[in-house]
């Protein structure tokens, strides 16, 4: 029995799981209820390491606290940790490419990022790679995320993205039993709580790019993983929780903006790119129009400002070869997996100027331009 046990955790995969902390009024409380939750982990303590990366904080920091209460426990109830104190703030996608690099030194076969105010289910990471392994054209493998503070409701079942490059949670709010009337394609996972291959990331140029620091980095990750040709899925039976708040978004207007049109410039082709203007800019002057109402429009005008700059667009000229260099699929097949529009509870994007003119026009749009784009 111990021999077939013993063989048994030499063919499992390893992984590592990159935990970002950054110090700030709950990281004590969100840390020690993640921690607490990792240690009922059920995968075997050899194959999976934990990665914990902490930005500075003008605040102070996690990792004392960290060493003091959980780095004792490493090799026990906890697997190996290893802790890597960032010199400067790399932001969501810098810190978690340190994370990856650390990973990958250790023979991750596959890296899981998870969100300092998360916690898990005991099965979240043996239900993850057992999807995998079954899948494995699937290189993004979100979990379900439930919402950590109504725990009966979801955060997100996976991420939809709209033609323009909003992308929003599909099944917020919902139960379980609500949700199963959804029909929107996810296009994208969550960087909550999602387990990315190695090996697929050697082949589409990395886990994300620095630049990002906030905001779309996993959306750009998914984008580029299905122009590879591997598939973009979620685990269901691999369940998390996530103490999500649109409104804490919404304080980073300029980075989702800012961000959402790097990918966009990124990851389609010029003729798309073309294509797109004509509803690009009407739209854009439009939603400038709400920001400024909103009080949000200082941090939309800075996002159009970034693309005076000469190196914003070396980068994404940069990017955009980089994504040529291994793209399989056409931008009529990730058309396919759009949407037109948001669908969402959420009281900001539902303004009567969006839900009565904005989007019957984009749905129109969407019908023609699906219709065009044949590359």
């Amino acid at each position: 029995m111990v021999a077939q046990v013993l063989k048994i955790n030499m063919s499992k995969p390893k992984v590592a799981v990159i935990y970002l902390s950054y110090f700030g009024a709950a990281s004590e409380k969100d840390i020690g209820l993640c921690f607490a939750s990792l240690e009922k982990v059920d995968y075997p303590l050899d194959k999976w390491k934990l990665i914990i990366v902490e930005n500075p904080s003008p605040h102070g920091a996690s990792i004392p606290f960290i060493e003091r209460d959980w780095l004792p426990k490493a090799g026990k109830t906890l697997p190996e940790i290893e802790i890597i104190p960032n010199t400067k703030d790399g932001g969501y996608a810098g810190a978690n490419v340190v994370g990856a690099e650390a990973a990958e030194a250790w023979g991750a076969d596959y890296v899981y990022l998870l969100n300092q105010d998360a916690t898990v289910d005991g099965g979240f990471l043996s239900k993850a790679i057992e999807y995998a392994e079954e899948h494995p054209k699937a290189a993004v493998i979100q979990s379900r995320i439930m919402l950590r503070q109504d725990p009966m409701r979801l955060n997100t079942i996976g991420n939809a993205v709209t033609f323009l490059g909003f992308g929003f949670c599909i099944g917020e709010g919902q139960t379980l039993e609500e949700a199963k009337n959804n029909k929107l394609p996810v296009f994208a996972a969550s960087g909550a709580g999602v387990l990315v291959s190695v090996k697929a990331l050697n082949q589409i140029g990395g886990l994300f790019d620095p630049d990002y620091y906030l905001y779309h980095e996993d959306t750009d990750l998914s984008w580029r993983a299905r122009l590879a040709g591997f598939d973009v899925a979620v685990a269901n039976d691999s369940v998390i929780y996530h103490h999500y708040e649109f409104s804490r978004s919404v304080s980073k207007f300029y980075w989702m903006e800012r961000n959402r049109h790097l990918m966009n410039l990124s990851n389609y082709k010029i003729a798309t790119i073309l294509c797109l203007l004509p509803i690009v800019i009407p739209v854009e002057l439009g939603m400038f129009a709400l920001n400024a109402k909103s009080g949000w429009g200082k941090e939309k005008w800075r996002s159009w400002v970034q693309f005076l700059k000469p190196q914003m667009w070396q980068w994404v000229v940069r990017r955009h070869k980089l994504v040529n260099s291994f793209r399989k699929i056409k931008d009529q097949e990730v058309l396919s997996l759009m949407v037109p529009e948001i669908t969402s509870r959420i009281d900001q994007v539902n303004h009567p100027l969006v839900t009565y003119v904005a989007n019957p026009i984009l749905r129109v749009y969407f019908v023609l331009l699906k219709f065009v784009v044949r590359w």
